[in-house]
């Protein structure tokens, strides 16, 4: 028989996993993806355990590991004494994870490149850059996209991997406008050489005050600090992580805080301040209509307060990819991969607010009794999850 055609929009990290996924099962993929070009960028990135038994079920867990630091421990402290309110300090700065139990930090942009170069050895042309998706339209053998550069596709099924302000969605259930959660994300990458007096307390330390956290943890050998800063404010809802920010913004909420903090953003490279304004929608009814389904954020948008948004994607790619695989009437692998997945990510969506909360609460010595952590989270397998 023909191989199915398989038409992804959007070529992150969740779009990436289902592409590998569905090329070692044989199936005829193609990635349409709207940046120019596949290149190194983006932040920090937590891998829990349940994102790396996905790596290992595609075969890519030890170039994953080679390139991730083990999180040993990790303390949550008070914003401003340092005094720890739950944890314990993790003082391996560069130990890679020995199992794929154990939790990892990496660049995101690494992981990226290394799942799209994964599925270019597989499939050459597999990916194709410049592609916004415009409309697409169902016929009676497929489906037809319209990119916004002129060119259009076929395949027999779209998967859209597109992000928060997905087009596929759009096109399939209408405008669904996400809701601003009054949270706005700071971020700032530092190379360590030039922050060593501000490191004490261990690789991993997450400072909780009243209004904001923030968490600073050590990446690619400890040659860089990632620092994210979450915080409460109506100031700002502009989304999407490349908006600059300043040096004066990030001291405007943090400048109260530890001095290790203060350090850290004084000493941070001045083009390197970021902002977005964190969004998220309540979960849908369904993911799929027709030939298409949704994946990643284009399904569930997830807050960062637990590390489980881009694991969650990747999670979706493997099972949505056994679900074809299984099922090759694709109305039934898409009833098989929503009924496998929509009560966890919506369960993970409610969990990580939840997480919000407890780091932004008026006292916080109270963060330790209120937070429930990650818990059971990180134990599931989506490569043996029921289907």
């Amino acid at each position: 028989m023909p191989k199915q055609r398989i038409m992804i929009i959007g070529g992150g990290l969740g779009g990436a996993s289902l592409a590998l996924g569905l090329l070692q099962r044989g199936f005829d993929v193609k990635v349409y993806e709207q940046a120019p070009a596949l290149v190194e960028q983006g932040a920090g990135l937590t891998l829990p355990p349940n994102a790396m038994r996905v790596f290992k079920a595609l075969g890519i867990w030890e170039r994953v590991r080679d390139i991730s630091v083990k999180q040993s421990g990790g303390a949550y402290v008070h914003y401003r004494t340092g005094e720890i309110l739950r944890g314990v300090p993790d003082g391996d700065w560069v130990g890679k994870p020995a199992t794929v139990e154990q939790l990892g930090h990496t660049h995101r942009g690494a992981i990226h490149l290394l799942l799209a170069n994964a599925v270019r050895e597989i499939a050459p042309d597999a990916f194709l850059v410049g592609h916004r998706l415009k409309s697409f339209e169902e016929t009676d053998a497929g489906v037809i996209a319209e990119f916004e550069n002129g060119e259009r596709a076929e395949a027999d099924i779209l998967i859209g991997c597109d992000g928060l302000h997905s087009v596929a969605h759009k096109i399939m259930f209408g405008e669904r406008q996400p809701r601003f959660t009054g949270v706005v994300a700071m971020r700032t990458m530092i190379p360590s050489e030039l922050v060593q007096p501000f490191l004490s307390g261990g690789r991993f330390i997450n400072y909780v005050g009243p209004t904001a956290s923030f968490l600073r943890y050590g990446i690619m050998n400890a040659t860089l600090i990632n620092c994210v800063g979450l915080a409460r404010t109506d100031k700002w809802r502009t989304e999407g992580w490349m908006n600059g920010s300043s040096r004066a913004e990030f001291l405007e909420i943090y400048g109260d805080f530890h001095p290790d903090v203060v350090g850290l953003i004084e000493n941070a490279p001045e083009n390197s301040f970021y902002k977005w304004a964190l969004y998220d929608r309540e979960p849908l009814a369904t993911w799929s209509k027709g030939r298409a389904t949704l994946l990643g954020d284009a399904a569930h948008p997830m807050l960062p307060f637990l590390g489980q948004g881009a694991t969650t994607a990747i999670e979706d790619g493997l099972v949505l990819s056994r679900c074809l695989e299984t099922y090759p009437d694709y109305s039934q692998a898409f009833a098989a991969y929503e009924t496998a997945r929509r009560e966890r990510t919506a369960m993970i969506m409610r969990a990580s607010r939840a997480e919000g909360e407890a780091l932004a609460q008026p006292d916080p010595y109270q963060y330790a009794n209120v937070s429930k952590g990650m818990g059971a989270l990180g134990q599931y397998d989506a490569a043996t999850a029921a289907i």
